[in-house]
């Protein structure tokens, strides 16, 4: 510190500083007390200049790497020039300016929008109020009518909803972009017409309300084991027996179950010899059966089964393709148990169907009250719990003779009577907000590609970016109102007939569109 040993002056634009060396001042207003050990070291003083007169003092005391000025100066320069630039923003307005020219031509044959512009003219000398509020979201933007020309406005919904940057949006969205900028009397409707008629939006968008198809529950059967549903449980793992599928049967009746080891590949003739050992001998011969195999199958497996048993007789087969989800839930209660109870490598899992059979049948049915051995037998059979509590001598009267019979048509009865009332519970939760559709002879209908196999349909091998429709198809039989038969290709290897469910109606395009590459009723592309 040099100055300590020299006077000097030191000239500032803070007037207050003259009086940082009187001793008053300085004791009792100094903010920084670092100032009491330097200040009277020094021989200074103050003397005021103004900021202006110091330019020298000023202009060092002022970085210039902070003045936004000459920042921008510094990083920016302009190094080359290109026309290009030019030339494509004088195409992009030419071709703006297209669509205007023809809009403003078509404002002359537009009775509507004359008259707007014949009173806009007329109030063209009156003085009119004038807006001074800042630009803000809620201050409306300026927007293009769009004359009464119906090619106009698709021309415009199709720029927005067709093309890539668009990419095909609802009604609602399309709505939203277009109102940003245009208008037109009934705008809404005209783009909810144009998007119902977009094709590439029926086969690519999925049906965002409940299937169609009101419940329609199959018949209570009147008598035990007079109707049966069948189904199998595939791919499990295979055990050491060679059994890789469980065969389920279920009287629709009473419920009760049988569970049978198969495999995958079981033929229509396996599958009868598999009836005719564990159903024809105990309950005799069905006189329908819910299954949802093919035709062909069902045909076969009837014939197998009059050729085991020896019978001469001629018959008929009537074939309905139905669905029975009673199997589908006995299916899920079989799965549940066989959880709990296989090994680590899950290939004992046909050792426990015989335990699973009486766990199942012995379990009182939810909506009944009663267990289907009960409903069956009119008695549940004794389990190891059961045999410590009660007196196996101790028969009960009512499994004697008239009152046995009696008590069992009273079960019966009784049961009947449950499963209508829950079959109408389940009406009314299915039906709500759902419509029935009904299809005749000639329709042309699309068909959903969430059930269909793409090794049957000719899709491809990933049905990620597929189509989520395909068709049309035409329907050929009404088998009923809940399933259809359509004009499926032979060599698809695919069930004609599907569920009212999965499909909708075809509507002939209005207009020329360019969806992508579509699946015929052929199965060509």
């Amino acid at each position: 510190m040099r100055l300590l040993s020299f006077g000097y002056i030191a000239w500032t634009n803070h007037q207050s500083s003259r009086l940082l060396t009187k001793a008053l001042l300085f004791t009792q207003k100094m903010e920084n007390p670092r100032w009491y050990d330097i200040l009277p070291e020094c021989q200074s003083k103050f003397s005021y200049l103004p900021g202006a007169k110091n330019g020298i003092a000023d202009a060092l005391s002022r970085r210039s790497d902070l003045q936004p000025e000459t920042k921008f100066f510094h990083d920016l320069s302009v190094t080359s020039f290109d026309d290009t630039s030019f030339s494509l923003a004088l195409s992009e307005v030419t071709l703006n300016t297209e669509l205007i020219v023809s809009i403003k031509t078509a404002y002359a044959k537009d009775r509507e929008v004359q008259a707007i512009l014949a009173a806009i003219k007329r109030r063209a000398n009156q003085r009119l109020s004038v807006n001074t509020a800042r630009n803000t979201d809620a201050t409306p933007k300026s927007r293009v009518v769009v004359p009464n020309d119906s090619k106009l406005r698709m021309k415009i919904i199709s720029e927005c909803h067709d093309s890539n940057y668009g990419g095909h949006p609802g009604a609602e969205r399309t709505y939203l972009s277009l109102a940003r900028s245009w208008y037109w009397s009934k705008m809404s409707k005209s783009i909810q017409k144009f998007i119902a008629d977009c094709e590439s939006c029926r086969r690519n968008k999925p049906r965002l309300t409940k299937p169609p198809g009101l419940l329609e529950p199959l018949r209570i059967p009147d008598e035990r084991w007079r109707s049966i549903s069948i189904d199998f449980i595939t791919d499990l793992p295979k055990t050491e027996h060679g059994f890789d599928s469980i065969w389920v049967v279920v009287d629709r009746l009473t419920k009760r179950c049988h569970f049978v080891s198969t495999t995958k590949k079981v033929t229509a003739e396996g599958v009868a010899c598999l009836f005719i050992d564990n159903v024809w001998k105990h309950h005799g011969m069905p006189t329908n059966i819910v299954s949802d195999r093919d035709r062909k199958f069902i045909s076969s497996f009837w014939q197998c089964i009059f050729k085991s048993i020896g019978a001469k007789l001629t018959m008929t087969v009537a074939h309905r393709a139905q669905g029975d989800g009673q199997t589908e839930r006995v299916n899920r209660t079989l799965e549940e148990y066989l959880r709990c109870f296989v090994g680590p490598l899950q290939d004992d899992w046909d050792i426990h169907l015989a335990n699973a059979e009486f766990a199942v049948n012995s379990t009182v049915n939810s909506s009944t009250k009663l267990a289907p051995f009960e409903v069956d037998l009119g008695y549940v059979p004794l389990n190891p719990l059961q045999i410590a509590t009660e007196s196996l001598e101790a028969v009960p009267v009512s499994r004697c003779g008239t009152e046995f019979h009696e008590r069992q048509a009273a079960i019966l009865l009784r049961y009947r009577e449950a499963l209508s009332e829950s079959q109408e519970r389940m009406r009314d939760v299915y039906d709500r907000n759902r419509v029935e559709q009904v299809f005749n002879v000639g329709d042309r209908v699309y068909l959903s590609t969430k059930h269909l196999d793409p090794k049957h349909t000719g899709l491809p091998n990933s049905t990620k970016f597929g189509p989520k429709w395909v068709g049309p198809y035409t329907v050929v039989c009404k088998v009923h109102n809940h399933a259809y038969e359509l004009n499926i290709q032979a060599g698809n290897k695919l069930h004609p007939v599907f569920n009212t469910g999965s499909l909708k109606p075809y509507k002939e395009p209005s207009r020329l569109s360019n969806p992508n590459d579509v699946i015929l009723a052929d199965g060509s592309v």
